[in-house]
């Protein structure tokens, strides 16, 4: 029954994928937005049971990429080429998107099967359902203002985010894993506060959540950019 426990959370990640294929193909895409959010607490639910099991497998870790390529790769790039970008070349941006996921799982498999130490402080590149979640809460913001957004933009600002989600899945980038709420440092305190205040926000106006994640993507690119900065202060020091 231990065994069995993590791979139903799975299973209803896969089932949340779904169901937002379901919504989609009918033109729902907020609702299908939001499902692909619920399999993002399903799948991060999945690993911390398994954990605490101690039932982390082989197995666990590759039915578990299997679903997050479906759930997380397959069904946003689905929703955000009949929403927006129904064209040759969005199906080209959709399938980088895809492609780009694919990779950045089998990255991560590699690294969890090599690796002893499975709690990591920070992740390397975007993880997918970040990712996922990014690129289909764009459509609940859009949705929410979309009398003051043109269509133009949108098509536009939905084929920039999706290439450069892609981009950030496959880079060596560095993102912040869960907020330590046991961490007492500066850094831990400002990310316990950010989480906190981002999960109000969400609460007060859910189309909030789109810019929180973009604020959490651009952190690693910021780190990104400071490391530069500081690496070539030390080789003219």
């Amino acid at each position: 029954m231990r065994v069995i426990i993590p791979q139903l959370f799975t299973a209803g990640n896969l089932f949340c994928g779904f169901l937002a294929l379901h919504y989609a193909f009918k033109g729902s895409y907020v609702p299908a937005a939001w499902l692909v959010f619920l399999g993002a607490v399903l799948d991060k639910m999945d690993g911390k049971i398994a954990r605490v099991m101690g039932k982390d497998s082989l197995f666990g870790i590759q039915f578990d990429s299997i679903v997050d390529i479906c759930t997380f790769g397959f069904v946003p790039a689905v929703i955000i080429y009949q929403g927006y970008l129904s064209s040759s070349w969005g199906l080209a941006l959709a399938f980088a998107f895809v492609l780009c996921g694919a990779i950045r799982l089998a990255r991560f498999n590699t690294i969890s099967i090599n690796s002893e130490d499975k709690e990591e402080d920070y992740y390397l590149g975007l993880p997918i359902p970040t990712a996922a979640i990014c690129l289909t809460q764009f459509i609940v913001f859009e949705t929410a203002f979309e009398e003051t957004l043109p269509m133009a933009y949108t098509t536009n600002a939905a084929a920039v985010l999706a290439l450069f989600l892609a981009f950030l899945m496959i880079s060596r980038l560095d993102y912040d894993s869960v907020p330590n709420f046991r961490g007492t440092s500066f850094a831990d305190r400002f990310k316990q506060l950010f989480f906190v205040v981002a999960i109000v926000l969400v609460l007060y106006e859910s189309a909030y959540f789109f810019p929180v994640t973009i604020i959490y993507i651009c952190s690693g690119v910021y780190r990104w950019i400071v490391g530069v900065f500081s690496n070539e202060v030390t080789q003219h020091a």
